[in-house]
């Protein structure tokens, strides 16, 4: 059987755009190397002193792990210094990082170095989320019209997972993509193409211990599909990781749909646009799903500031369908008194 590394792959689409240059696909090589590194780190985190947190309180108000860091100076030093960015954005920075003229191109990339941190020390699956932006503007500098922008504008997104294995899946409007890391070659190789989210939903991936503070639409939603199980047969099982990025893996692989919805603690949404609801928005609907808020597309919010909060439902498109058919449903009924 013929072995497809990612490197090939990505030549293989460039040459179906004639106007292309190659400059994407290089990106998407030089975050495929990232996603190498850090992934020999997470593999030897126990014996390298980098498991636990570092003490530090991040923008995103969550404690900052060691592998955090890893992965995000990870980040800077590749992708930052691959000669075709101009801007990073960082779940774990406050503001933009612009880079230097002598690296710099004319793409931003918007990423979660380490998703799912907070699993680290347990050994579960987590991993990398990016999107990929052409910039916007003429002027020389990065302005707020390069990165406030739908992630309808993305050129391309995908994510890096290290889990049993390491996976690296992407889309740039040819199909969703998965490929394998071989460590005995250092080569991802292609394993699964053109991945589609079609048929019934077999996986609810949420969290049931936000549910007293839930909205009701969320109760009629959950109730809705588990009516699908009786007797005869139980067609959704509940599968909660809590990484987000291993969670809408397994759903993209088996077919599923995961919901973080606001809540009356989080009224805005827990999930940020940028770094995670945007790119994998992009990767669900090339794979025939859909991504919303439960008020719409997660691909047409544009964001007010970088870490843009937003509600999420994503997943096999009949269950995001219904979750705005419950918050629909659930605007129109009277106030009760």
């Amino acid at each position: 059987m013929q072995r497809l590394t990612l490197t090939q792959h990505i030549r293989q689409a460039q040459l179906r755009h004639p106007g292309a240059q190659g400059e994407l696909s290089s990106l998407l090589t030089q975050i495929g190397v990232a996603g190498k590194v850090i992934s020999s780190k997470v593999n030897s985190a126990g014996l390298i002193d980098v498991l636990g947190s570092t003490g530090v309180i991040n923008v995103q108000g969550e404690v900052v792990q060691k592998l955090d860091e890893v992965a995000e100076e990870t980040m800077q030093d590749i992708v930052g210094r691959s000669g075709h960015v101009c801007a990073l954005l960082s779940e774990e920075r406050k503001s933009i990082m612009e880079i230097g003229e002598a690296w710099r191109g004319e793409y931003i990339v918007s990423y979660d170095p380490l998703d799912g941190s907070s699993n680290i020390d347990a050994n579960v699956s987590i991993g990398t989320i990016f999107g990929i932006y052409r910039k916007k503007s003429k002027d020389p500098e990065v302005t707020r019209a390069d990165w406030m922008r739908p992630g309808h504008e993305q050129v391309a997104a995908g994510y890096i997972l290290y889990g049993s294995s390491t996976v690296f899946v992407y889309a740039a409007g040819d199909g969703v993509h998965c490929f394998t890391l071989d460590p005995a070659v250092g080569e991802y190789i292609l394993s699964q193409e053109n991945i589609r989210l079609t048929g019934a939903c077999k996986q609810l991936s949420i969290n049931a211990c936000n549910a007293p503070y839930w909205d009701p639409w969320v109760h009629d939603w959950i109730g809705e599909i588990m009516k699908r199980n009786d007797q005869d047969k139980r067609r959704v099982s509940g599968r909660h990781i809590g990484s987000l990025v291993a969670d809408f893996h397994r759903n993209l692989v088996y077919g599923g749909v995961f919901a973080y919805p606001a809540d009356r603690r989080s009224p805005r949404g827990k999930l940020r646009l940028l770094y995670e609801a945007a790119p994998l928005a992009m990767i669900v609907e090339e794979a025939g799903g859909a991504a919303s808020s439960g008020h719409g597309r997660i691909l047409d919010i544009v964001p007010d500031e970088l870490h843009h909060r937003t509600s999420l439902v994503i997943g096999t498109k009949a269950e995001v369908e219904l979750a705005e058919k419950c918050v629909r449903d659930q605007v129109k009924e009277p106030a009760k008194g």
